[in-house]
C-alpha cells in the first residue's frame, strides 16, 4: 500500500497540539518528516502511532524525563511551564487516548496519564476506572477541567439531529472516534443506554482520530454529525455545535510516582493561577476546582 503523507498542520489536528509542537517534534527527532519544495511532509503512519500503541521512552538525555499521556491541547501548556522552570525536557507527551493512557500507565510504560471516561451505570467520570484498569496499584486523581462535550453538525443543523439517538436514522450518517478514546467510550456508552448497536449507526466504523478531525469531516460534508468537545470548534463557521454534557477530565499519578521533583513540579503547576489564567482565556474549559485532589 502506498505510504500517505500529510502536512504538519493536519498532523496538529490528529494529535490535537499546536502546529508549532508539531514542527518542535521534527526538530527533536520525536516525528521523522521530508521536505517537498519548502514544505515538511510526514508519514500518516507515524502520526497515527503516537496516537495508537507507540509511547515515547521516560528517559531522555540522562536526566530524569516523564512521559505523560492525554490528547488535550492544554497539557502543551501545562508540560510547558513544567519544562521551562526545570530547564531541560523534563515531561514529554504522549499522545493515547484515555483508555489506552491507562493502559500504559498499568505498563509501567508512562508515568501519568490523564482521562476522561464515562461510566454510565454510575454517571462518574474516572474514579470508576481506577480500580477496574489499575488493579492493585495505588493512585492520586487531581481535576484538572470540565469541557462542553456536544454534537457537531453541519451549520444549521439540517438534518434536524438533536440527540444520539437521532444517529441511527437512515437519513443520518456520523463518524466515530477510534477505540480508547474517552469520546469514543461516551459515545458508546450513550448508544449502548439507547438500546442502539453498531449495526443500525450509518458511519459508526468511520474513524478519526482527534476532535478536530471529527469536526473537520462534517465540515465537509463526509459525515452528518459526531461527538466531540466545544473548544475544538469555537468560532467555526462551517460546524454547529449541539451542547450534550459536561465532562471531566482529570491527572491519575501513581502514587510511586510522587517521591521525584518533577512530579511534585506538574503538581504545583497544575495547582498554579498562572496555568489557570492561561487556560481559561483559551476557552471551551472550566477550570474551577483545577489542581484539586479528588483521591
Amino acid at each position: 500500500m502506498e505510504e500517505k503523507y500529510i502536512a504538519p498542520k493536519d498532523a496538529a489536528e490528529i494529535l490535537v497540539v499546536k502546529k508549532t509542537t508539531v514542527y518542535d517534534m521534527i526538530k527533536q527527532g520525536r516525528l521523522k518528516a521530508v521536505k517537498i519544495g519548502k514544505q515538511f511532509r510526514i508519514r500518516e503512519s507515524d502520526v497515527l502511532a503516537l496516537v495508537g500503541d507507540s509511547p515515547q521512552d521516560p528517559g531522555a538525555a540522562g536526566q530524569e524525563s516523564l512521559l505523560l499521556c492525554g490528547q488535550d491541547m492544554l497539557l502543551d501548556h501545562l508540560c510547558a511551564r513544567v519544562n521551562a522552570a526545570e530547564g531541560y525536557q523534563a515531561v514529554s507527551r504522549s499522545y493515547l487516548g484515555s483508555y489506552n493512557g491507562l493502559f500504559a500507565l498499568y505498563q509501567g510504560q508512562a508515568n501519568f496519564a490523564t482521562a476522561h471516561l464515562w461510566d454510565w451505570e454510575t454517571d462518574q467520570y474516572n474514579l470508576p476506572f481506577v480500580p477496574k484498569m489499575l488493579p492493585g496499584m495505588e493512585v492520586q486523581v487531581y481535576h484538572i477541567v470540565n469541557r462542553p462535550i456536544g454534537i457537531y453538525t453541519a451549520p444549521g443543523n439540517p438534518k434536524g439531529i438533536t440527540c444520539v439517538e437521532d444517529f441511527a436514522r437512515e437519513d443520518v450518517r456520523m463518524v466515530n472516534r477510534e477505540k480508547g478514546s474517552g469520546i469514543r467510550v461516551l459515545t458508546d456508552s450513550l448508544f449502548l443506554r439507547a438500546g442502539l448497536s453498531a449495526a443500525e449507526i450509518n458511519g459508526y466504523d468511520c474513524i478519526e482520530h482527534s476532535h478536530m478531525a471529527a469536526a473537520a469531516a462534517v465540515a465537509r460534508g463526509e459525515a452528518d454529525c459526531a461527538v466531540g468537545n466545544e473548544r475544538s470548534v469555537l468560532g467555526s463557521r462551517e460546524v454547529d455545535f449541539l451542547p450534550l454534557r459536561y465532562e471531566q477530565y482529570d491527572l491519575i499519578v501513581p502514587i510511586s510516582e510522587l517521591g521525584r521533583p518533577v512530579v511534585q513540579r506538574v503538581l504545583e503547576v497544575l495547582r498554579s493561577d498562572a496555568l489557570r489564567m492561561e487556560t481559561a482565556a483559551l476557552g471551551g474549559y472550566d477550570v474551577t476546582d483545577m489542581g484539586k485532589r479528588l483521591l
